[in-house]
């Protein structure tokens, strides 16, 4: 059971949200925002309210999201590659290798890291029964990161977050992934692995 916050923590929660929401906004969504990106992180905080203010009436309040969006929306690039990448790689690897011995294990962790190899190996049971990747190939992580990648907007969808809360960069890394992905094990895998690296970082923040 969540213990319950005082009314000054939830406001610093919101804000932090709020902020990160905009800072992995999708300018594109209105043209006359194009090319403001580069202006957030140094802009006034009034350019902040405006342009937040104009996308959460079209797109809804990150703030007031579900707990599992807010904390997708809320996590900067590089949380979501890792998580992308141990969701990408934990669905591919009992296709690859259910019974993984000792060396191949040492070169995955290698290719991988060892985070993403023990995220995969406690989430072994909701790989999914795909063609087998090489996930020693050089092609390979590229495809990981890319299903990794869709495997986050899936979940996004599933979380009903708009396309304007979410950077192009979404699309862009989600390019050259398979044809098709599961979605149950999917969603799965992806709401577990942002849930590992968003609970890492705060534990670290704190």
């Amino acid at each position: 059971m969540r213990t319950p916050r005082s009314d000054g923590e939830a406001i610093s929660d919101a804000a932090r949200i709020r902020k990160a929401a905009l800072l992995s906004a999708d300018m594109l969504t209105a043209a006359r925002w194009d090319g403001t990106a580069p202006l957030l992180a140094d802009g006034s905080t009034r350019l902040h309210r405006r342009l937040f203010t104009e996308i959460a009436e079209a797109h809804g309040d990150p703030a007031t999201f579900a707990d599992g969006a807010r904390r997708l929306i809320s996590m900067d690039a590089d949380g979501l590659a890792k998580a992308a990448l141990r969701a990408g790689f934990a669905y591919h690897l009992a296709a690859f290798c259910p019974a993984v011995d000792r060396p191949t294990l040492a070169r995955l962790r290698a290719a991988y890291g060892e985070e993403a190899v023990a995220f995969a190996l406690g989430h072994i049971n909701l790989s999914a029964a795909t063609p087998p990747l090489d996930l020693l190939s050089e092609q390979a992580r590229h495809v990981v990161e890319a299903d990794g990648w869709s495997m986050l907007a899936l979940l996004a969808d599933e979380y009903r977050i708009s396309a304007a809360w979410r950077s192009a960069g979404w699309r862009d890394m989600a390019e050259d992934g398979s044809a098709s992905l599961l979605k149950s094990p999917a969603l799965a895998l992806a709401a577990a692995a942002v849930d590992e690296v968003a609970s890492a970082q705060e534990g670290a923040g704190r």
